[in-house]
């Protein structure tokens, strides 16, 4: 059985602390790209019938590196759509 790699991101937050994301997926939309990141410890506890919280944030490219930028509410909103047709693909072609 082929183990399949997570890629993980480390953010912080406002008391120091440090939260691990997995990302999910990545999409462009508008020319920009985006991750669908969901917390590393909040999957450790889900069960079968819950579903996770997601986070989509823009990617930046600076060089090597990349940057995860929040959105605004407007574009959030539109994102949001956009995610939904994308699970929404995926089980059609189960």
């Amino acid at each position: 059985m082929e183990e399949e790699m997570m890629d993980i991101v480390v953010f912080e937050d406002e008391n120091g602390n440090e939260i691990e994301f997995e990302i999910q997926f990545s999409f462009e939309h508008k020319g920009e790209e985006y991750a669908v990141l969901t917390e590393v410890s909040e999957m450790e506890r889900i069960t079968e019938e819950d579903a996770p919280d997601l986070y989509i944030l823009r990617i930046v490219k600076n060089g090597d590196e990349e940057e995860f930028v929040a959105v605004d509410e407007d574009m959030m909103e539109e994102l949001i759509d956009v995610v939904e047709r994308i699970f929404e693909d995926e089980l059609e072609e189960e």
